[in-house]
């Protein structure tokens, strides 16, 4: 069973459900079959839990506040793990909280398993963005790429991604992309103007391989997460479609998705 085609959702909109832990979590995409799935997890200040063992299913994640001790480092904001699956994380302790995004990988994935790939503790801020210039189709969202990790096999490709203020084309149209791999964002600051609406803080999207996607706009700058199934994003253009600028919030969600995740989400004043 595939992973769910979902694009976008403010998870925002996703209740949290309650652990026998004492953490809360937000299910944002799940494979019921391999395991394979993507959670935002809540651990409350003073959290002290033991160490579970080798890892039935590959964890990488990305701590979106606060401080977690995880295999023995402390990794505050922004800071990146992965953990092979059949490796132990060891306990994990927290003082203040914290929030982690959570990519979990398929329970029989080659790709992520211990002897086959390592696991990763980095701190993001101390690497240096690659500038190198988008292709001509998005020059316009002028783009900078830290890749934090690259799957064997050429199987994954985990970074994260900025484009600048003010990227907008001239052009009143521009080709959308296709991808022959999934690809998977979550939103950490900015906006972008999609075909399904405009994408804040806290968005979430999966798509499967060969679904068509944007154009993509931003007037506002952005900052997220993203990843591919490939090593190297492999894209198709199409015909050149409208700019989305204005376009309604309209998302691709399964059918038997609550309902508040299709609620609109404009988050608080800014001023």
């Amino acid at each position: 069973m595939a992973r769910p085609y979902i694009e976008f959702v403010q998870t925002q909109n996703v209740e949290w459900a309650v652990q026998p832990d004492g953490t809360e979590v937000k299910r944002l995409n799940v494979d019921p079959v391999e395991g394979e799935e993507t959670y935002i997890i809540r651990y409350p200040a003073g959290f002290d839990g033991p160490d579970r063992g080798p890892e039935d299913r590959a964890e990488e994640y990305l701590v979106l506040d606060g401080s977690i001790v995880v295999a023995g480092r402390e990794q505050r904001f922004h800071c990146y793990g992965f953990i092979p699956r059949g490796e132990s994380a060891g306990p994990r302790r927290t003082r203040e909280g914290a929030t982690l995004l959570v990519f979990r990988y398929g329970r029989h994935d080659p790709n992520s398993a211990t002897g086959n790939t390592e696991a990763l503790a980095l701190d993001p801020a101390t690497m240096a963005w690659d500038m190198t210039p988008s292709v001509a189709h998005i020059a316009h969202l002028r783009l900078a790429r830290k890749v934090l990790r690259l799957g064997p096999n050429d199987s994954s490709r985990t970074f994260l991604l900025i484009g600048l203020p003010h990227g907008v084309p001239a052009q009143k149209e521009m080709p959308a992309e296709i991808h022959d791999h999934f690809e998977e964002m979550f939103m950490l600051q900015g906006q972008m103007w999609t075909p399904e609406g405009l994408i804040r803080p806290g968005a979430y999207f999966y798509r499967p391989p060969e679904i068509v996607h944007g154009p993509h706009v931003s007037e506002a700058g952005f900052f997220q997460i993203m990843r591919a199934g490939a090593n190297y994003v492999r894209t198709k253009w199409t015909a050149p479609m409208p700019l989305p600028i204005g376009q309604g919030y309209a998302p691709k969600i399964p059918a038997g998705t609550p309902e508040s995740w299709t609620r609109e989400w404009s988050g608080p004043a800014a001023y």
